[in-house]
């Protein structure tokens, strides 16, 4: 899903939850639309939406994480392989299934000839994204940074890592793309990213030990009033480890999710930043993001610019 704002959101239902796309002929020529796949579109798409915004027409890096890449591109060549017998096979899927297709996408239409990475690290893509968008920063302290995150499920897709036990009836499968503009220049900001962390961790304990390792570092603290936003499931084992969670670091807080409006995927933790950076507002600003798929957990603290 692609959102600007939060009063358009409301909880969706399904075992395959698809992408809301937005309207393209202000953002896409026609003819560079009908050549794209999903993934390639909502992901200019969501880039383009972010520079608008921010009156921008070109960033000083590009930074995507993405799990899975372009899998209907991926699916279309290898079904061309096996039905063609590996014969006079066109390039064009292939080469548009390689997983920085999006973010080299992003760069033709802006114009942006400069540092461009893609980090496919599972669901920790979009954090390494962003980790290396930080340290860009560090080195380049005047630019702007365009990070992101883009995936897509095909029923392919779904069919196979349901069979792996990734999905079932208590978890929606999910694709989206979210973008950000980061700088170290506060003065138009919405929202400051005061801390981030990414650690892998098998059950509560090691969560624990992680979330009080990752406050110690940085000197900070959940205080009462604090928002908190997690990317709890309606499923046995997410609901028992985040209310363990909630017990132990954050009792009286309140509490916000936002999968039912994305549904499970490797980044998702891209839409959960920007749904907490959309629910600061002047009662909570301050904010906390609590996201895990599986071992991989991240965690954010997000700060109000009015704050």
């Amino acid at each position: 899903m692609l959102i600007n704002d939060l009063g358009g959101l409301e909880p969706l239902s399904g075992d395959l939850l698809s992408c809301r796309e937005p309207e393209y002929k202000n953002l896409i020529p026609p003819m560079q639309l009908r050549r794209m796949s999903k993934t390639l579109r909502i992901g200019v798409a969501s880039a383009k939406i972010c520079l608008r915004e921010a009156g921008l027409e070109k960033p000083d890096a590009i930074h995507v994480g993405t799990a899975y890449g372009v899998l209907d591109d991926s699916e279309k060549f290898l079904n061309n392989l096996i039905r063609q017998q590996e014969q006079t096979l066109t390039p064009t899927s292939f080469i548009q299934s390689t997983h920085n297709t999006v973010s080299g996408q992003i760069a033709l239409s802006t114009g942006c000839h400069a540092h461009n990475l893609t980090f496919v690290h599972k669901a920790h893509s979009f954090e390494s994204a962003l980790l290396d968008a930080s340290v860009f920063l560090q080195h380049q302290p005047q630019a702007v940074v365009l990070a992101g995150a883009v995936e897509e499920c095909t029923c392919t897709a779904y069919d196979i890592l349901r069979r792996f036990g990734m999905y079932d009836d208590q978890v929606p499968a999910g694709e989206g793309a979210a973008f950000f503009l980061l700088s170290n220049q506060q003065s138009d900001a919405a929202c400051e990213i005061n801390a981030f962390d990414l650690f892998l961790a098998g059950d509560i304990a090691m969560v624990s030990d992680q979330m009080t390792s990752f406050l110690k570092r940085t000197s900070l603290k959940i205080e009462d009033d604090d928002l908190i936003i997690t990317g709890v499931l309606n499923n046995a084992t997410s609901s028992a480890l985040y209310h363990q969670l909630q017990e132990r670091f954050f009792p009286k807080n309140p509490v916000k999710t936002f999968k039912e409006y994305c549904g499970e995927f490797p980044t998702a933790s891209a839409f959960g930043l920007a749904f907490a950076a959309l629910s600061l507002h002047e009662k909570n600003r301050r904010a906390w993001l609590i996201n895990n798929l599986g071992k991989y957990w991240a965690v954010y603290c997000l700060v109000s610019a009015a704050g």
